[in-house]
């Protein structure tokens, strides 16, 4: 996104994690465009309040949340975003049965060990996440995020069982 938003647009880019050492990771990365770049360690639930953003962006973070506290977030995002602000939100989701939702994982394993992961370290991985990471039917995403206050919502990207949601708040009507 650095790359592709000019510098003479004035844009702040707020990075929050709730890890010191994944803020080490993104300042490395980010070298070089720190001056553009405000990167926090905040919880997002009670750390962190947002005010007048533009576009917030959670990539795979909603997912850790116990389901019955995602609604509040989503709400607490709704709140701080300016009207015509957005939300990308990507989420790990279930397949719509559960056949389908086998089959994505297994190719999405198929696809970590092209990619040089042991089935040991996948099992790892999986085991560690059991309980921790709940996805949620994209349909559930969607209710969650009407009822947070976007009316407006769509699927820009899905991906075996990854998927991308665009949710726009509304701008306020003129009186």
């Amino acid at each position: 996104m650095l790359k592709a938003i000019p510098k003479a647009n004035n844009i702040r880019f707020i990075g929050l994690d709730n890890s010191e050492a994944m803020l080490t990771k993104a300042r490395t990365k980010l070298k070089g465009h720190l001056k553009r770049c405000e990167l926090m360690e905040a919880d997002l639930e009670s750390d962190f309040e947002l005010a007048d953003a533009s576009v917030v962006i959670m990539n795979y973070t909603l997912q850790f949340l116990p389901p019955k506290r995602r609604a509040a977030m989503l709400k607490k995002i709704y709140r701080g975003l300016r009207p015509g602000g957005g939300l990308i939100l990507i989420e790990k989701v279930r397949g719509e049965s559960d056949n389908l939702n086998d089959l994505f994982v297994e190719q999405y394993h198929s696809y970590k060990r092209s990619q040089g992961y042991s089935k040991l370290e996948i099992a790892k991985k999986r085991e560690a996440l059991e309980n921790v990471l709940v996805p949620l039917k994209p349909e559930k995403n969607r209710d969650l995020l009407a009822a947070a206050g976007f009316r407006q919502v769509d699927v820009f990207f899905k991906w075996f069982n990854f998927a991308g949601f665009l949710a726009i708040k509304s701008r306020k009507k003129r009186s």
